[in-house]
């Protein structure tokens, strides 16, 4: 089988593509990469189109071996890659033989690393997505997080050829400033508590996943708890009435009933998949127009198919 095996999985290793859009219709969360300009710029140093399926591993720590011949390309959080043990350069396409390993070593900046395989991981897809929900236990493989002995098929591809990133494709990593507008209920808070909201840093809280970053430091209770549920977009800052603000991510509920004080800008949204728990965080409102023109002055790489 053309493909990989994976011998170390780390702290939480999945199978992730540019997700289901759409599937909201259904109660079911998109998914998908976390950070998808990391994801696309993996992809483009193994070769394949930005939205094809690879590893997204949280913390990195992982091992994995080449069934057969394959290009690799690795991108995300600051981390070591070895092959065989020894350095590797990650801004350039790995190619492996079969037997060949890769490692790549624990985060030291950022949160999540993503490997990219030549063809792209090959499993099923569902709702046109290969990403997976493991709180829904379906997608990915078999719906869960990768396990040590996990054996993946990757698609064809064509003979590996070297690719290398520019200096114009280091990405930022972790903690920082992003963007957002003023979300659809920030007439709930008090002028105060948007003050705050959009001024003071923000703790990322340890119980933060792929569903929620939950953030920790200032209280911004809205004056009412809860309102209708409604639809709520990847990048919304919910707030429950304890006053700690809530970014929905990929895997999160797509409807909630919490007043959303915020949503972070599509153009930033790939810096939230690198937050860590313990880092310091600020949001900074921006008008429509600046999102606007944020949007349109994204790289290549940060804009997956």
């Amino acid at each position: 089988m053309r493909g990989i095996r994976i011998l170390r999985p780390g702290f939480f290793t999945t199978i992730q593509d540019g997700g289901r859009p759409g599937a909201s219709r259904w109660g079911v969360p998109a998914s998908g990469f976390a950070d998808a300009a990391s994801a696309a710029l993996a992809n483009a140093l193994a070769g394949n189109p930005p939205d094809s399926a690879l590893l997204e591993a949280a913390l990195g720590a992982i091992e994995i071996e080449a069934m057969e011949g394959v290009a690799l390309g690795v991108a995300g959080a600051a981390a070591e890659v070895s092959v065989n043990g020894a350095p590797a350069d990650r801004r350039r396409t790995v190619v492996l033989r079969a037997g060949d390993r890769l490692g790549i070593g624990r985060a030291t900046a950022g949160l999540r690393v993503y490997v990219a395989v030549g063809g792209g991981i090959d499993v099923p897809r569902i709702l046109g997505s290969r990403s997976a929900l493991v709180p829904s236990a379906f997608g990915g493989f078999t719906g869960r997080k990768l396990s040590a002995g996990d054996e993946l098929a990757c698609g064809s591809a064509p003979p590996p050829a070297i690719r290398s990133l520019g200096a114009e494709d280091v990405l930022p990593l972790g903690g920082g400033v992003v963007r957002a507008l003023p979300g659809p209920q920030s007439d709930l808070f008090s002028p105060e508590a948007r003050r705050l909201f959009f001024g003071e840093p923000l703790r990322v809280s340890p119980r933060s996943d792929r569903r929620g970053i939950r953030l920790e430091g200032v209280g911004v209770s809205p004056s009412k708890g809860e309102i209708e549920p409604e639809g709520v977009a990847v990048g919304s800052v919910q707030v429950p009435a304890g006053g700690e603000p809530i970014v929905r991510m990929p895997d999160g509920p797509v409807t909630g009933g919490y007043p959303k004080i915020a949503v972070v800008i599509r153009a930033d949204l790939p810096l939230l998949g690198q937050w860590r728990p313990g880092e310091m965080v600020r949001f900074r409102e921006v008008s429509r127009a600046e999102a606007l023109s944020a949007d349109a002055a994204r790289r290549p790489a940060e804009r997956p198919a």
